[in-house]
C-alpha cells in the first residue's frame, strides 16, 4: 500500500469521524480486517473504504449515534495582508462548514470534492441510490450558499 492511498483512506476517515484520534482508530482496524481477510480486491482502495464506512456505521450503532439521515496551504509566497487576510477567513469558513455537515455530507462531500467521483459513481461505491447522492449533494451545497451569505452580510457590517 502506497503512502498516497494511506493518506487519502486516512482523509476519508476524519471526514466521516471529524476527529482525528478517531480517525487514526477507523484506519487501523479496517487495514488490520483487510490484511488479515483473504481477499483479493482489484481494487484495494474501494475495498478497504467499504471496511471503513462498515466500521464507522457499526461503531455509530454501538454507540447508539444517529450519523445519517486539513487543507495544504500552497498559496503564492508574496502575498499580501489583505490575501492572506482572505485566506484565513475561506480556511475559517470551511472549517465551519465541515462542522455543520452529517457524516453522510461529509463521506459524499468528500468523495465528490476529493476524489472526484461523480454522483453515480458515489452511488456505486456507497450502494445507495443516486437521487440520495444527489440530495446529499445539494444539502452540502444549501448549506455551503448560506454560509457565504452569511459571511458577506457580517463582512458588509463590519466594513
Amino acid at each position: 500500500m502506497d503512502k498516497v492511498l494511506l493518506q487519502s483512506l486516512y482523509r476519508y476517515c476524519y471526514c466521516l469521524t471529524a476527529n482525528t484520534s478517531q480517525a487514526e482508530d477507523l484506519l487501523q482496524s479496517a487495514i488490520e480486517r483487510w490484511l488479515t481477510s483473504s481477499a483479493t480486491p482489484e481494487y484495494i482502495g474501494a475495498y478497504i473504504r467499504k471496511i471503513i464506512r462498515n466500521q464507522f456505521i457499526d461503531n455509530c450503532r454501538r454507540n447508539n449515534l444517529v450519523d445519517f439521515e486539513p487543507l495544504e496551504e500552497n498559496a503564492p509566497a508574496l502575498l499580501g495582508e489583505s490575501c492572506l487576510e482572505d485566506i484565513e477567513i475561506q480556511h475559517n469558513l470551511l472549517e465551519y462548514l465541515f462542522e455543520q455537515l452529517n457524516a453522510a455530507e461529509r463521506e459524499v462531500l468528500y468523495l465528490w470534492a476529493i476524489e472526484g467521483y461523480s454522483a453515480a459513481e458515489i452511488a456505486i461505491d456507497l450502494e445507495q441510490p443516486r437521487g440520495t447522492i444527489l440530495s446529499r449533494l445539494h444539502r452540502v451545497k444549501v448549506k455551503a450558499a448560506q454560509l457565504m451569505v452569511s459571511a458577506h452580510a457580517k463582512q458588509q457590517i463590519r466594513g
